[in-house]
């Protein structure tokens, strides 16, 4: 029974202690006040009490103007004196709850805590042959105490980097006016005055030229195109097809003709007794498609040849005569435009006796 009391007890408190926060961050907001938060990445369910000194943390004074969030105090605008540069000296806060400390913080100086304020009023321009880019920084800090940094892409691709030297300006020779050019400038204490570790936000990005498509983009666009439209095609061309073959039979039996296997070869024989066309089922159809759909009638052709004998003749003579008219009485018709006379109108011959001696 204890023992499970002690647990609750032990859950209920560690649940209680994952809330509070554990670190105070303090920086030096652009050299006009001290920022402190807590809230960090947690969840506060509660406020707290902040206090914070300069120099001597035998006096601490309670935060004047705390910063809320969801009605919670999330941290602390701490002002200090110009005149004494306290923000250089040593610094104490401390966060409280009932009277009892949850979390403290000391920083020995706040010289590497300094954080600007980002560049502003952004402008590009180009003088040929180089892209030049402006900005603005805060008038409470010295030209020589920035240290200055430009980050441009083209097309969105990955960042370049590159440290600025001159004062709030920065040029990219022979620019691309194909490309698409992305500018942020960022800027911190520099060495020269007590090199902060923040730097500050980056500035809102300013643009230059045209975007250009990638080649693989261009690629990867026609290629779809390509598979689209000869997707389309083939569909259309497949219903095409099926049309004609629906409404012609025709057609159907000529681009897909009925390819006889060797074992039915047999039956063309046997049982169509040659017959092709019923052995290969046409249809009827298609056989009177192909029939010629014209007649013509036949011509008998006749050809005669006479011939002059005289008196003197012999009898072998006439046999002669009589055996040439035989072969061409025997003579076959042939295909002539011609029109012959009929038997009526044929010549006659007459047949001359022979004298005797």
């Amino acid at each position: 029974m204890f023992f499970s009391f002690f647990l609750t007890l032990l859950w209920i408190c560690s649940g209680s202690a994952s809330t509070l926060p554990h670190q105070i961050e303090c920086t030096v907001v652009n050299l006009e006040y001290v920022n402190c938060t807590w809230d960090g990445n947690r969840t506060l369910v509660e406020n707290y009490t902040f206090l914070s000194s300069y120099n001597n943390p035998g006096f601490p004074e309670e935060c004047s103007s705390y910063q809320y969030v969801r009605g919670l105090r999330v941290g602390c605008a701490v002002v200090y004196s110009e005149k004494d540069l306290q923000r250089f000296e040593d610094f104490y806060t401390w966060l409280y709850r009932d009277n009892i400390i949850v979390a403290k913080q000391e920083y020995k100086s706040l010289l590497k805590r300094v954080k600007l304020k980002a560049p502003n009023n952004m402008s590009v321009l180009l003088k040929d042959p180089e892209l030049w880019i402006y900005w603005n920084t805060t008038d409470k800090i010295r030209s020589h105490c920035q240290e200055r940094e430009v980050r441009f892409r083209t097309n969105s691709n990955k960042w370049n980097i590159y440290s600025s030297s001159m004062e709030n300006a920065f040029n990219v020779p022979f620019p691309n006016s194909q490309s698409l050019y992305e500018f942020q400038v960022r800027v911190r204490m520099s060495s020269t005055c007590g090199q902060s570790e923040l730097w500050s936000e980056w500035s809102e990005p300013v643009f230059w030229g045209t975007k250009m498509i990638n080649d693989t983009d261009t690629g990867q666009q026609t290629s779809v195109a390509l598979m689209v439209l000869g997707t389309v095609g083939a569909a259309v061309v497949l219903i095409m097809l099926t049309c004609l073959l629906i409404h012609s039979e025709r057609i159907r039996v000529i681009l897909v003709p009925v390819v006889p296997g060797p074992k039915n070869l047999k039956d063309l024989i046997d049982s169509y007794n040659g017959n092709v066309e019923k052995w290969l089922h046409i249809s009827k159809e298609l056989q009177d498609g192909f029939k010629p759909n014209f007649s013509e009638r036949p011509c008998t052709v006749q050809e005669f040849r006479t011939e002059a004998h005289s008196e003197s003749e012999s009898d072998d003579g006439l046999s002669v005569h009589t055996a040439a008219s035989s072969d061409y009485q025997s003579m076959q018709s042939y295909s002539s435009t011609s029109t012959l006379p009929s038997h009526s109108d044929s010549p006659s011959t007459e047949t001359t006796p022979l004298n005797g001696p």
